[in-house]
């Protein structure tokens, strides 16, 4: 999905901007009809700067990020292209862009001029209509997303060839205000356990924020909802054993506590891609590491685009 920083998207909203944990509450009767006011996630036109980007393309501002230049992103994936393909190539991709000075998580309709590297998949969208996700495999098509302006590349836990079904799941520990690195750190060794016990063997990786994703590939990819609940069973052993410390809910208070964040699982769900840039100050990147390197305490934001195999010291 932490925002406005990048360290998490949208977690309650789909990539098409539908809420995912939607709950009936009653109505309120103490506020008039005219005083009722929806969220936006783009601010209205009156009083806002112009942006220079197709409103329809903006599913969440990102006010506070810092995008790379074209040339820094170019050398980075000229270099590091070959190992993020194994993660990144081949999957749908929801993209952060910055384009005209605004950094955005985009949504709808797509870039005219889009290079031919850069391959186009046609989806039947769950809630209805058409859709269009795009996805790369090869340096060109890594160099062809610069072009367009992508900075963080998202993937599904699904290839273009069988998007319908998840071949991984992921877990997103992520902390709330008050709660320091070793806590996190503990927590993704204790869930590494549990889930061993289930027969997933797991992989970390630092997300280039403030938190660690549990990668754990399947056997046999299953169907998007599967994965979805498999997720929320194996968080939600945890957060019975250990309720002070741990929530399910995207939407709860989190401070002091983490967010055992299930919810990127599903069909259209994505998290941070391994080896992607990250639009924040530095230029971190979600960066695949050893579980050793866990235990010693290595931080979330060790690796960057200048130095993507030498884990900067911890502060």
């Amino acid at each position: 999905m932490n925002r406005p920083s990048t360290s998490r998207c949208n977690t309650a909203l789909t990539d098409d901007g539908l809420l995912r944990e939607a709950v009936f509450k009653g109505f309120r009767d103490d506020l008039a009809v005219r005083k009722v006011k929806a969220p936006r996630l783009v601010p209205s036109v009156a009083g806002r700067p112009k942006l220079g980007v197709l409103r329809e393309n903006i599913l969440q501002l990102l006010p506070e990020a810092v995008a790379p230049s074209t040339e820094e992103l170019a050398d980075y994936w000229t270099r590091l292209w070959k190992k993020a393909l194994p993660h990144l190539g081949h999957r749908p991709l929801k993209l952060v862009r910055h384009v005209h000075g605004t950094t955005f998580y985009h949504k709808g309709p797509l870039p005219k001029d889009i290079p031919a590297a850069v391959h186009q998949l046609r989806i039947q969208k769950r809630e209805g209509g058409q859709g269009t996700r795009l996805w790369v495999g090869s340096l060109d098509g890594f160099l062809g997303l610069v072009e367009i302006g992508a900075v963080e590349l998202h993937p599904w836990n699904a290839t273009v060839e069988d998007f319908e079904h998840a071949d991984r799941i992921v877990i997103d520990l992520d902390p709330g205000e008050g709660v320091d690195w070793d806590a996190v750190v503990e927590t993704a060794l204790e869930l590494r356990t549990l889930m061993k016990r289930e027969g997933f063997e797991t992989w970390p990786k630092l997300t280039g924020g403030k938190g660690i994703h549990l990668m754990a590939p399947l056997d046999q990819p299953v169907l998007h909802d599967k994965a979805h609940r498999i997720a929320h069973q194996l968080v939600s052993a945890l957060a019975a054993r250990h309720p002070d410390r741990y929530l399910l809910s995207a939407q709860a208070k989190r401070r002091d506590r983490i967010f055992l964040d299930y919810l990127r699982n599903g069909r259209g769900t994505t998290a941070i891609g391994t080896y992607s840039p990250r639009a924040r100050e530095g230029f971190p990147i979600a960066a695949p590491v050893t579980w050793k390197r866990i235990e010693r305490g290595i931080a979330p934001d060790a690796f960057t685009i200048d130095s993507p195999f030498r884990a900067k010291p911890r502060r």
